[in-house]
């Protein structure tokens, strides 16, 4: 499941491609280049492409709000439910830069001082902000339409809109904790934006998967961007904004907790897999970002031994192997994926 502002593009991009390589199933939207199917957690049958001989979904990679009756009808049996989640003052930030939130607030930017991001405005005083929302003052030529922002802006305990939670429960603590036991029990693997390399090395081992499978490259919306305007997030801030997006930080704290409790558990090589990923998909994407990969294409070149090695992306996608039984330097896979916005 995508979640806006999670780093789900990227994500996104991996199953697609994986569903694509292996002739899988996956959803596809009616509209070409619509990035929603269906609309706030209801899919009906006009949203998609049906497929052929009554198939059901193999991959889903679209965003939509989660309905767990809806997608138990629509995907495949035995499904594995996916996410992704970041630390929620990181999403806001990004939400602002990306959808330009200030606009929707009138009297935000006039408020805000010169030189300091708007969304400092904003975390100042979030309660008194949040009604004054104008949706229509964030359309742009590219959001124009406005069901799509109405699915796609969010400015208040964001991830658990997208994951199912009403707006009348964000509130209620008792229902939303109810709501992170049911997401616990329904998204056996939740990926963190924070701890991406271990993230996906635990969705490799989880789904019995290779390096290839998990390469990826990010565009020029990164989150390793940096934002231009000063942002001085105050203590005061901090706690203002989790208690108003309670549900949020209940949903990311419990998700992260149960990450690094996975990665506690697994063998004593895990790190050492996580930085033997974290050195082969460096290395892929300085190759896709690089003029030699614009003159020769996908072949990656290097030396091991002595020995020089051209690497057919596609067909070198070699899974982990302790480097020194590999008895060479090092191996990399080259694979070129769309530039993803976090």
């Amino acid at each position: 499941m995508k979640v806006h502002k999670c780093g789900s593009s990227l994500i996104s991009h991996m199953f697609l491609r994986f569903g694509y390589e292996h002739n899988l199933t996956v959803a596809l939207p009616r509209q070409v280049g619509r990035e929603v199917i269906g609309g706030f957690g209801t899919i009906n049958d006009g949203d998609y492409l049906h497929p052929p001989g009554g198939k059901r979904w193999n991959i889903f990679g679209h965003h939509a709000i989660y309905n767990r009756t809806c997608f138990r009808q629509l995907m495949a049996p035995n499904t594995r439910y996916v996410a992704i989640l970041r630390e929620p003052l990181q999403r806001i930030q990004s939400a602002f830069s990306y959808f330009h939130l200030e606009k929707g607030f009138p009297g935000l930017q006039n408020e805000t001082p010169k030189g300091i991001a708007p969304v400092i405005t904003y975390l100042d005083r979030p309660r008194y902000w949040d009604p004054l929302f104008k949706l229509k003052s964030v359309s742009t030529k590219t959001w124009n339409n406005m069901v799509l922002l109405r699915e796609h802006v969010c400015f208040r305990n964001c991830m658990s809109r997208d994951l199912g939670l009403a707006e009348g429960d964000y509130s209620n603590h008792t229902a939303v904790e109810e709501f992170v036991r049911g997401i616990e029990n329904d998204f056996k693997t939740m990926l963190i934006l924070e701890y991406l390399p271990a993230s996906l090395i635990l969705l490799k081992r989880r789904m019995c998967w290779t390096f290839y499978d998990i390469l990826y490259i990010t565009g020029p919306h990164s989150r390793n961007q940096k934002y231009r305007l000063k942002a001085p997030i105050t203590d005061e801030m901090k706690r203002t904004f989790y208690e108003h997006n309670y549900a949020d930080l209940v949903l990311y704290t419990r998700f992260n907790e149960s990450l690094h409790r996975q990665i506690s558990q697994e063998s004593a090589d895990f790190q050492e897999e996580v930085n033997h990923f974290k050195h082969v998909n460096s290395n892929v994407s300085k190759y896709c970002h690089s003029k030699t990969r614009q003159e020769k294409g996908d072949f990656l070149l290097g030396k091991a031994d002595g020995t020089t090695l051209s690497l057919l992306a596609k067909y070198f996608a070699y899974d982990y192997l302790p480097i020194e039984n590999t008895g060479i330097s090092y191996l990399d896979q080259g694979i070129s994926i769309q530039g993803t916005e976090i």
